[in-house]
């Protein structure tokens, strides 16, 4: 672009900015903001069912365009007010306790072990109506299925999310558009806008003469694309008074389609997703539109494809059956890595990448195998097999590479043919999960096991207990001396007395029972020369659920109680909502923990749950 067409193009954004009005630095919408049975615009930023302009959308749009460009034409979209056509903002719930609803008697045996579990929800819980922020991974994902054939042409500058309390980064409460953020998404955009405009011939090849016929075909194919929905008519005509401005003030038609691009990406349309829906009664119902974004979203991680947005357009996501059933076959398909992110964010293994283990030969070789033998051990007992957290928690087999099956040393018998190829487990080295080098390898000591890490993971991840802070002035754990002492003799001396017992005893006794596995995740029969002693047991709430004789003993009792199952299926709901909801993913939860359903058939169950198309009036 000229220096000419520079200014003239900022000259077109002055014009745009004074024409409309500026955008008030006190103009965001409050987090909390909801809909209210009156319509009225409430204190707290809720906004009417008459639909005027979200000033917090409007303000993403100030942001994003006054942070990133290069100041071409307008910077913007539209008139800084292609806003959500009914707007709202995010709200949340919370469940009460640890255990949220449903509780039981925890050493009740679950599945085939004759104990029953009972919710003790009276009726299914509704989710307040509101805009929820794309995640990062949704907005990189959305425009690589949108923009195929870009490929690598463009770059996201997009930062990592904040992780809420639920140890996930789609919590709702955090996703917000900080200046940071504006300024990444714009930067993004204009990747994405210079490599549709340098692709423009291939991508939307357009006759002289026919620029405007052309630039509408291409914003109603990939508006509908990027919103979600068919764009409104004063909306598709913003738009493409924007790209004709653009057009005039560049004289490239390429050009002028890149601006259409970075405008449609810096909406907040693209950025958020709606779910405002419409009152009827005493509830909202969420639109066949908003039903497709949130299906796609949850269960692939990515926009809705045009079959889906067509079946929304036929108003064919209605019923609780056809949702589930969509929910599935997009788990099946497109959303395995959904179901790896869930597991991810949930488990920590995916930092095994970044550890060192100084001390252990071959190690650092061997970091980028271990993730791939845990996605694989997930794909196989999850997708494969339909597994449930049973299957997961006590499966016999792992799926390494061969190098790294020899780095654990593993007998000829358990070498797999091809790598990450399912092997039975050697005898004594572990099952399930957290027999994964990857996690025992995560939650240790980079010179030594770690009874504290491993039992607290199962301590906060399985029995839903609540962890209290860090106290002050913690004393430096004394470093492994081998030969003389066994690293849980050392735990136990130095945490069963003072300040430190108090919270130590609730978790290390649990993570005693991993000691047969170093810091590597290695097994190893004896430390050094010392015996090693895997017996303990379980403490829950003061008491003992179980005692146990090592890692083996200790998942299979753990897969046998409810608490776990429900304790899981909890995670689960609240990475899939992005919120936690009490009682509002009860319909299958009994069947998932007693087995009867693997972890796709509940995680798609959830499509068929009032909360996933309706919305309760605040």
């Amino acid at each position: 672009m000229s220096a000419e067409q520079r200014k003239s193009g900022m000259a077109m954004a002055a014009r745009g900015k004074n024409e409309r009005g500026a955008i008030s630095k006190r103009g965001a919408i409050s987090k909390r903001g909801a809909i209210s049975k009156r319509g009225a615009i409430s204190k707290r930023g809720a906004i009417s069912k008459r639909g005027p302009v979200l000033a917090g959308a409007a303000v993403l749009l100030a942001l994003a365009c006054s942070a990133g460009g290069d100041g071409g034409p307008g910077g913007v979209g539209p008139g800084n007010t292609v806003a959500p056509s009914q707007p709202g903002a995010a709200g949340s719930s919370s469940v009460g306790g640890p255990t949220g609803p449903g509780s039981v008697d925890p050493n009740a045996p679950g599945g085939g072990g004759g104990g029953e579990w009972t919710s003790s929800c009276e009726s299914p819980a509704l989710g307040t109506p509101g805009l929820r922020r794309l995640t990062r991974r949704e907005l990189e994902q959305s425009l690589r299925d949108i923009f195929p054939s870009l490929g690598a042409g463009w770059a996201s500058a997009l930062s990592a999310d904040s992780v809420g309390a639920s140890g996930f980064d789609n919590d709702n409460e955090l996703l917000v558009v900080s200046k940071q953020a504006a300024r990444e998404l714009a930067t993004t955009a204009e990747s994405v806008g210079e490599a549709v405009a340098a692709a423009q011939a291939a991508v939307l090849p357009c006759a002289p003469g026919s620029e405007a016929t052309c630039a509408g075909q291409f914003l109603d194919a990939q508006g509908r694309r990027l919103f979600r929905r068919p764009l409104t008519a004063s909306e598709r005509t913003n738009f493409l008074e924007f790209w004709n401005t653009a057009f005039t003030a560049t004289g490239s038609f390429a050009q002028s389609v890149g601006w259409l691009t970075r405008a449609l990406i810096e909406s907040p349309e693209f950025v958020y997703r709606r779910e405002i829906g419409a009152v009827q009664g005493e509830r909202v119902v969420l639109d066949q539109f908003e039903i497709a974004s949130e299906l796609s979203y949850t269960f692939s991680g990515s926009a809705p494809s045009e079959a889906l947005l067509d079946r929304a357009a036929r108003g064919e996501l209605s019923s609780p059956e056809v949702l589930v059933q969509t929910a599935k076959e997009l788990l099946m398909s497109s959303g395995r890595d959904v179901v790896q992110s869930f597991f991810e964010a949930y488990v920590g293994h995916a930092r095994i990448t970044t550890i060192a283990k100084a001390g252990v030969e071959g190690f650092a070789e061997q970091r980028e195998a271990m993730l791939e033998e845990t996605r694989h051990f997930i794909e196989e007992v999850v997708f494969n097999r339909g597994g449930g957290a049973r299957e997961l928690l006590t499966a016999d087999f792992t799926t390494p590479s061969r190098a790294l099956a020899t780095f654990y040393e593993f007998p000829p018998e358990s070498m797999p043919a091809q790598d990450y190829q399912p092997v039975p487990r050697p005898e004594g080295y572990g099952i399930g999960l957290l027999a994964q080098g990857s996690v025992l390898a995560t939650l240790a000591q980079p010179n030594g096991s770690s009874p504290t890490k491993r039992g607290l993971w199962i301590y906060k991840n399985l029995l839903c207990n609540d962890v209290p802070p860090v106290p002050p002035n913690i004393p430096e754990l004394k470093p492994p001396v081998e030969g003389e002492i066994t690293t849980r003799q050392r735990y136990a001396e130095q945490h069963a007395t003072g300040a430190c017992q108090g919270c130590h005893s609730r978790w290390d006794p649990i993570g005693f029972g991993f000691e047969h596995f170093d810091e590597a995740g290695k097994y190893r029969k004896d430390e050094g020369s010392l015996p090693i002693d895997t017996r303990s047991h379980v403490p829950q709430a003061g008491q003992t659920l179980f005692e146990f004789d090592g890692q083996e003993d200790l998942m299979t009792q753990l897969a046998e109680l409810p608490l776990v199952h429900e304790c899981v299926s909890q995670n689960l709901a609240t990475f899939a909502f992005g919120e936690e909801l009490s009682c509002a993913a009860e319909s299958r939860r009994g069947a998932f923990i007693s087995g009867e359903i693997g972890f796709v058939d509940y995680l798609a169950s959830l499509a068929g749950e009032p909360h996933f198309t309706q919305r309760a009036l605040e």
